[in-house]
C-alpha cells in the first residue's frame, strides 16, 4: 500500500525531494501528513543499504541530534501498514553543521539578571556606543511616543460599534506597540531615560488591563492581529523594563503573557502548523513562543517553558521556511516578505547569543538578500506579486517603507544589497515597525556568505517561482525591470491566481502590473473578486474564466535561461493552472541592453476556446496605429497573432471582468485610477500570441531607450 502524499493548498513540501544534495547535515526529514495518521514509521539507510536510523513519530517531520557521515542515504516514511517508497539524498562533504540548541541548554544559560534574552547586561554599554545613529532615531520617536500618549482600549469588537473599527484598530496598536512602545523600552535600555522608560512600563500595564482571552486574543473570534502585535513586542518590553516594575506588576505581567503563551502553543499544535504551515499568520508565531520561554523562565513553571521552547526550536530546526525557498526566493512576494522574514529575528538573534548555533545557517536566510535587491530595489512604486504589490506605505508603514534588507544584507551580502540596505537606512526619519531588529547584537555564529543564485542582472527563485530581470540594477531610477512568476506554491494565501504573470516597472516607475489592492482591509469584495484574481493579472483568460484560487494544483514552472550573451529567457510552463487547456507556455526574452522584451504564448485545447489576454497600467493607454502606447511614450507593444481574425480590443478603468459576469467590486479605499487593456481572441484551438514592450526611461530630460 502507497501513502498518497496529496498535498493540499497549505501543507509542507516534502524533503530532502528525490536525489537531494542536502546543504545542511543533518538535514531534518518532512513529509505532507496523512489524514487520520497517529504515528509515522522513518527508516533510513546509507549506500550499502543498511538501516542508520529507524525511528517512531507522532508528527510529520524529523530531528537528528547527531550528524550523519558524509554520502548517500535513502529514505522511507511507514502509516500502518502503507509506505510512502524510498526517496534518496546525498549529504556533500561541505554541508554545513546544523544542530540546533536543546531546550533545556538554552534554559540553562540564562542569566540570572536582565536582559537576559536578545541583550546580556554586559552588551549594552558596547552597543550604544556603536548604534548611536539607530538611538537618535528613537529619539524621534520617544518624541512621536509622547504626543500621542497611552492607547485607548480598542473595543472593536463592540456590535453596535465602539470608538473604531478592526482596521483602525490594528494601525493604532501598531503605532501604540510596535512604534510607540518598543521605542521608549530601547530608550531605557541603552541611555537609561527614565521618561521614556516610564512610558514603556505604563504601555506594558496598559495593555495587560486589556484581557488576553477577548479581542486582543491572538485566537478568539474577532481577528488576531491585536494579539499578534502584543506577543510580538510585549516580551522584550517586559525584559527591557523588568527593574521599573514592582513585585506585583512583575507576576501580573508574567500571568498576562503566561496565558498568551498558551493560546499560541494551543493554536499551533492544534492547527497542525507543522503538517499546514502555509497558513500565513501562524508562521509568525514560533518565534514569539520562543520568546515568551526565554523571558518567562523563573516565573512560570519549569516543565510549561521547556515545552514552549522545544516546539520553537523544532520548527525552526526543521520545515521553516515554509514560504521562503533554499535560493531566497519568499513565495508570498515582497510585500509579506519584508516583514515575515523579520518577525523570528528576535528569537534568532536570542538562540544565537545564548548558544553560539545560528539559524542563519539555513541557505534560505543567506540569500534572502539576494531576493530584495531584485524585487524592492530603493525607488520601486510597484512590488509583484501577491498581495501588497501596489505602493503601500501610507497604508501599512514599516513594510517596505523601512529597510527590509537589514540583517541579511549586513551579514550576507552581496554587495548590491549592502549598498540599498545602505540607501534604505539612510532614508529613514523615525521607526514605524521591526524595531526589535534595529540595534543587532553581534553575530556569534562564524556563517560564510554562499555562491549568488544570480546577478546583478537576473535572479531566479526556482523554490518559490519567481524571475527578475534588469537592466541596469545598482541604478535603480534608470533600471529597466521585468518580473515574472511561476510557481510550485499555486495560489493559496497572500499569492494570487495569477501563474504566468509578468509586470515591467522602468526607472521604478510602474508600467505593465498587476492591479487592484486590499481596498480597505483584507477580505473585502474587491480584494477577493479581483485583486487575488487572474483577471486582474497580466494573464489570460480562457472562456472568460481564470485559475483557480487556494489551490495547490494550480502551479506553474520556469525554465530559465540566464544571460545569454545579453539575452535572457523565461519559459514559464502554465498547463497545472489552466486545466481546460492541452498547452500553455509563456515565453519571455529580455535583453538586458535594450531593454526589449519579446513575450510569446504558445496556447492549445481540445477544443475551440475564447482567450481574453490582459494587460494592466497606471496611465492611460494611447493607440497609434497598431501599437499601443503607455505611460507617457516610454512603453510600445506590437502583436503578431496566429488566426484568421484580428482579436477585439477593449479599454476602461473599471474593476469588472470583461464578459460582463458580474458587477464592479470597487475598492473602499480611494486608489488612484488603473486602466485594464483587453484583446479577445474568436474561439480557436491553437492560439500564438506575440507581444513585444519596447521601454524608455526618462533620464535628464531625454528618453532612454
Amino acid at each position: 500500500m502507497r501513502l498518497p502524499q496529496q498535498r493540499a493548498a497549505c501543507t509542507v513540501f516534502p524533503a530532502p525531494e528525490p536525489g537531494e544534495c542536502v546543504l545542511l547535515n543533518p538535514p531534518s526529514l518532512q513529509w505532507v501528513p496523512e489524514p487520520g495518521a497517529e504515528c509515522y514509521r522513518v527508516v533510513v539507510r546509507n549506500a550499502a543499504g543498511r538501516i542508520v536510523v529507524e525511528r517512531e513519530t507522532p508528527v510529520n517531520f524529523l530531528r537528528f541530534s547527531v550528524p550523519f557521515a558524509p554520502g548517500r542515504y535513502s529514505w522511507n516514511v511507514f502509516a500502518g501498514d502503507a509506505e510512502r517508497g524510498e526517496w534518496s539524498f546525498l549529504i556533500p562533504e561541505n554541508a554545513e553543521l546544523f544542530l540546533p540548541p536543546t531546550a533545556r541548554a538554552l534554559l540553562d544559560a540564562l542569566p540570572e539578571e536582565r536582559p537576559r534574552h536578545i541583550y546580556f547586561p554586559g552588551d549594552l554599554a558596547p552597543l550604544a556606543d556603536a548604534c548611536r545613529r539607530q538611538l537618535d532615531r528613537l529619539e524621534r520617536n520617544r518624541e512621536i511616543a509622547f504626543a500621542d500618549g497611552l492607547m485607548r482600549y480598542p473595543d472593536f469588537w463592540k456590535p453596535e460599534g465602539g470608538r473604531i473599527d478592526y482596521r483602525s484598530a490594528l494601525d493604532e496598536v501598531r503605532r501604540f506597540l510596535d512604534r510607540d512602545t518598543v521605542a521608549c523600552a530601547l530608550l531605557w535600555l541603552f541611555r537609561r531615560d527614565r521618561e521614556a522608560g516610564e512610558f514603556a512600563r505604563s504601555a506594558l500595564l496598559t495593555v495587560c488591563e486589556w484581557n488576553p482571552a477577548g479581542p486582543c486574543s491572538v485566537s478568539g473570534e474577532w481577528g488576531d492581529e491585536i494579539g499578534l502585535s502584543i506577543v510580538r513586542t510585549l516580551p522584550a518590553v517586559f525584559d527591557w523594563v523588568y527593574e521599573l516594575l514592582s513585585p506585583k506588576e512583575r507576576n501580573w505581567v508574567a500571568a498576562t503573557l503566561r496565558e498568551y503563551a498558551r493560546q499560541v502553543y494551543e493554536l499551533l499544535v492544534n492547527g497542525n502548523f507543522a503538517g499546514n504551515p502555509g497558513f500565513s499568520h501562524s508562521g509568525r508565531l514560533p518565534a514569539y513562543l520562543g520568546e515568551l520561554a526565554l523571558v518567562l523562565h523563573g516565573m512560570i513553571p519549569e516543565a510549561e517553558c521547556e515545552r514552549y521552547l522545544a516546539y520553537a526550536l523544532d520548527v525552526y530546526g526543521s520545515i521553516f521556511p515554509h514560504y521562503g525557498g533554499r535560493d531566497g526566493g519568499w513565495a508570498e512576494g515582497v510585500f509579506y516578505a519584508s516583514s515575515y522574514t523579520k518577525w523570528f529575528l528576535p528569537f534568532f538573534f536570542a538562540v544565537e547569543r545564548l548558544s553560539g548555533f545560528s539559524f542563519f545557517a539555513k541557505p534560505f536566510y543567506r540569500h534572502v538578500a539576494e531576493f530584495f535587491t531584485h524585487f524592492a530595489a530603493p525607488g520601486m512604486e510597484s512590488h509583484p506579486f501577491g498581495d501588497g504589490h501596489w505602493d503601500t506605505r501610507g497604508e501599512w508603514p514599516g513594510f517596505q517603507a523601512q529597510n527590509p534588507f537589514g540583517v541579511y544584507a549586513e551579514r550576507f551580502g552581496p554587495e548590491t544589497a549592502r549598498e540599498f540596505s545602505r540607501r534604505c537606512d539612510e532614508a529613514v526619519d523615525h521607526y514605524e515597525l521591526h524595531l526589535l531588529d534595529v540595534i543587532v547584537p553581534a553575530p556569534r555564529a562564524k556563517l560564510h556568505e554562499l555562491p549568488r543564485v544570480g546577478s546583478d542582472r537576473s535572479y531566479v527563485s526556482l523554490d518559490a517561482g519567481l524571475a527578475s530581470l534588469h537592466t541596469d540594477l545598482r541604478h535603480p531610477e534608470r533600471d529597466i525591470a521585468v518580473f515574472a512568476r511561476a510557481s510550485r506554491y499555486g495560489t493559496p494565501s497572500h499569492q494570487h491566481a495569477d501563474q504566468g504573470d509578468f509586470a515591467i516597472l522602468a526607472g521604478g516607475r510602474g508600467l505593465i502590473i498587476p492591479s487592484g489592492s486590499f481596498g480597505y482591509q483584507f477580505g473585502e469584495e474587491h480584494h477577493r473578486v479581483w485583486t487575488q484574481q487572474t483577471v486582474a493579472a497580466n494573464c489570460i483568460l480562457v472562456d472568460g474564466c481564470g485559475q483557480k484560487k487556494e489551490s495547490a494544483e494550480a502551479t506553474g514552472r520556469i525554465e530559465p535561461e540566464l544571460e545569454n550573451g545579453d539575452v535572457s529567457r523565461l519559459k514559464l510552463h502554465l498547463e497545472p493552472a489552466y486545466p481546460m487547456l492541452t498547452k500553455y507556455l509563456r515565453t519571455l526574452v529580455f535583453n538586458h541592453v535594450t531593454g526589449v522584451l519579446v513575450v510569446t504564448d504558445e496556447i492549445e485545447a481540445d477544443h475551440p476556446v475564447s482567450v481574453d489576454w490582459r494587460l494592466h497600467a497606471d496611465t492611460a493607454p494611447q493607440r497609434e496605429g497598431e501599437e499601443f502606447r503607455i505611460g507617457d511614450a516610454r512603453c510600445f507593444v506590437r502583436f503578431a497573432v496566429t488566426g484568421p481574425e484580428e482579436p477585439e480590443f477593449t479599454v476602461g478603468d473599471r474593476y469588472s471582468y470583461p464578459n460582463g459576469s458580474a458587477g464592479e467590486a470597487v475598492p473602499r479605499r480611494e486608489r488612484g485610477r488603473q486602466f485594464h487593456l483587453n484583446w479577445r481572441f474568436a474561439p480557436r484551438r491553437e492560439l500564438v500570441v506575440r507581444a513585444e514592450f519596447h521601454i524608455f526611461v526618462e533620464e535628464e530630460g531625454r528618453r532612454k531607450c
